[in-house]
């Protein structure tokens, strides 16, 4: 990337989520806007939000949850897919499962929810997300994935 930020989208999500933690807005607003940083960036963000599963909050859940981020340049959305079962939480770019619970949320806000900047019911209510299916479920977020770091 040339004066853009700086951040090695080959590496581990791990890593890259802990890169894209650091970006400034207009950054992360640059990194979204570019198609071939784009889906790494998602994908990382959705991992990561994956791997906060509070496995003792996901007993016994069978639960899909998909998420549709709005603002993709040239139109549309992109969908991701997460999976709670067995106590744990599985992340896909390619869903393939019926969803219990969709959130439709623009990028930004989806890296507010996953580094604890904001919460899913604030941004509901302020109309930034939108929960279609399990309400129940979307109301429980907070409690099964740990988002504070």
């Amino acid at each position: 990337m040339s004066a853009g930020p700086k951040t090695d989208l080959d590496a581990e999500p791990a890593a890259v989520f802990a890169a894209i933690k650091e970006l400034d807005e207009d950054e992360f607003s640059e990194l979204m806007a570019k198609p071939e940083s784009r889906d790494r960036v998602i994908d990382a963000l959705i991992d990561h939000l994956a791997s906060c599963l509070r496995p003792e909050e996901a007993e016994g859940l069978d639960e899909v949850i998909h998420v549709k981020l709005w603002d993709r340049p040239g139109g549309g959305y992109d969908h991701r897919e997460l999976v709670i079962r067995d106590g744990a939480c599985t992340a896909s770019a390619e869903p393939s499962e019926e969803p219990d619970l969709t959130l439709k949320v623009r990028p930004e806000d989806l890296r507010k929810i996953v580094t604890g900047e904001a919460g899913t019911k604030r941004l509901a209510f302020r109309g930034r997300l939108r929960a279609i299916g399990d309400i129940r479920l979307g109301m429980r977020l907070t409690d099964i994935f740990d988002l504070s770091s």
